[in-house]
């Protein structure tokens, strides 16, 4: 095992990606990914590639460098949030902090660090086991899920929004600034304003719809991550859910004057919850972004 930082970790990625019968378990994959990784600038063809098509990371672009919606050898976990980034092959593999992005391998701007696994170690056979558990587990990215990842989603967008931060109202300025400096950075990214709460009543029979159908696809094989806790629920919108934006900036103003902000994406729409006073509310569930 050897440990590896800055230049030397992306000099020691790309020679493992040269190596034969490679693959990837990467979060997030940068438009120019494939150039990072390969001299030729594009991906080899028994290339295997599981990523993460929840948190709002990869963008569409990527995935269509990757051969999407063609390519049965470029996956993602549907049914769970996948932040790792694992790189091997027949010369070993690395395991470290760094998406495949110009950000994280060229930029000099971040500080990435990681460990290299040489191919015969227990820890190298460890990690093959555990991509190919994970492997079979993923699925194609379909039509479908390319349609769902975000156009464009610089860094500098979603990290300045956070999961949750709460502001003041004196604060605001400074996303307007972020809108106007850098726009492309929010470029498919809807914003939701709410300064009401969802009913108790609401919330706790949509959390348990949701709890119910968490539990058949467990019963079904479908791995999920237990993260009820981090959803936010959005209802009496009277939208239809193909209107419901993919990918949001929730903009909350509470009841103090405080206004809290997250990034955020669409997970499930729960039609007919009860409002425990004879009706029923339309309910949309998110979940935070990462």
């Amino acid at each position: 095992m050897k440990y590896l930082t800055g230049e030397r970790l992306a000099k020691r990625i790309r020679k493992v990606m040269a190596g034969g019968e490679p693959w990837m378990c990467v979060a997030f994959l940068g438009p120019t990914w494939a150039e990072e990784l390969f001299e030729a600038g594009v991906p080899p063809e028994d290339l295997r590639v599981v990523c993460d098509l929840r948190m709002g990371g990869t963008v569409r672009g990527a995935l269509s460098v990757g051969g999407a919606p063609g390519n049965d050898r470029l996956r993602h976990l549907p049914e769970r949030e996948m932040h790792a980034k694992v790189y091997a092959s027949d010369k070993g593999a690395v395991v470290c902090s760094a998406n495949a992005s110009r950000a994280a391998l060229s930029s000099g701007e971040r500080i990435e660090d990681g460990v290299w696994l040489p191919p015969k170690s227990k820890s190298y056979r460890n990690a093959v086991s555990t991509f190919e558990k994970r492997y079979r587990r993923a699925v194609p990215v379909d039509a479908f899920a390319l349609t769902g990842a975000p156009e464009h989603l610089s860094d500098l967008g979603a990290a300045t929004v956070g999961q949750g931060s709460a502001l003041t109202s004196e604060d605001l300025p400074a996303l307007l600034q972020l809108l106007h400096h850098d726009p492309e950075a929010f470029r498919g990214v809807r914003f939701v304003f709410s300064d009401h709460d969802v009913s108790e009543p609401v919330r706790n029979n949509a959390k348990a719809a949701m709890a119910a159908e968490e539990q058949a696809e467990r019963g079904n094989g479908i791995e999920i991550g237990a993260r009820r806790s981090g959803y936010d629920y959005f209802a009496n919108w009277e939208m239809g859910e193909n209107e419901w934006p993919v990918l949001f900036i929730s903009v909350y103003r509470m009841s103090d004057g405080n206004i809290t902000l997250g990034m955020r994406r669409f997970l499930r729409f729960l039609p007919g919850i009860s409002n425990g006073e004879g009706g029923t509310e339309d309910v949309f569930v998110a979940a935070n972004v990462r």
